[in-house]
């Protein structure tokens, strides 16, 4: 039975209740459900944290199309269950304005440097990087130009919208910049960010990686 991903519809959805699926027992005992509200680790982003009915859940994966719940444990859970889901805001805020920088970051250097394509991107706090490909800049060039675009930006406080189906061809919108496929959490704005600080340039094989704080 394939999880509806509830995260994909909404950016602020925090809490809400499902029905256990399948448990787990074992070393790394987890719950599936009929519905999450958990982004699971993947797309370059952390998992969520939060609770499931009072019960920690330390991770988020995805098998196929079902997501895992990983539990500190499952033994006061039944199969059938309705249960509370309660995402950990802080966290899930922290991990959504890095994915959201990242995407930032990728479409300010296509739009400012021509034949620049952005290939992917980590954005995990503390490791977070866009790497990029085609007509390289050089790197003082990018460093001012790209730190003041982020700047302006983030200042106007531009929106961030889903566009398509969430569910079939989801993509993020970042004010008039042309939508990317996404399956990740953010910020509904840019002005959230507060602040992108650009931490390292580096070119290595005809790649440009560019690594980031938020």
């Amino acid at each position: 039975m394939s999880t509806q991903k509830l995260y994909l519809t909404s950016f602020s959805e925090m809490q809400g209740t499902a029905q256990i699926t399948y448990i787990q027992y074992g070393d790394k005992p987890f719950v599936r459900l009929d519905r999450t509200l958990f982004h699971p680790q993947g797309g370059g982003q952390k998992a969520d944290k939060g609770t499931i009915s009072g019960v920690s859940v330390v991770h988020v994966d995805q098998s196929n199309d079902e997501v895992n719940h990983y539990l500190e444990t499952v033994e006061s859970f039944t199969v059938g269950q309705q249960v509370e889901m309660k995402v950990d805001e802080t966290w899930r805020l922290i991990n959504g304005k890095y994915h959201l920088a990242g995407h930032l970051i990728a479409s300010l250097m296509e739009n400012i440097f021509p034949g620049v394509q952005a290939m992917g991107g980590h954005h995990w706090p503390g490791e977070a990087r866009i790497e990029l490909t085609g007509n390289l800049p050089n790197i003082e060039e990018v460093n001012e130009l790209l730190s003041a675009a982020l700047t302006k930006a983030i200042d106007a406080d531009l929106p961030v919208s889903i566009c398509g189906d969430p569910f079939s061809n989801r993509s993020i919108a970042i004010g008039d910049f042309m939508a990317v496929p996404c399956g990740g959490t953010h910020p509904e704005s840019l002005g959230v960010l507060g602040k992108v600080e650009i931490t390292k340039l580096k070119i290595k094989k005809d790649k440009l990686r560019v690594s980031y704080r938020v």
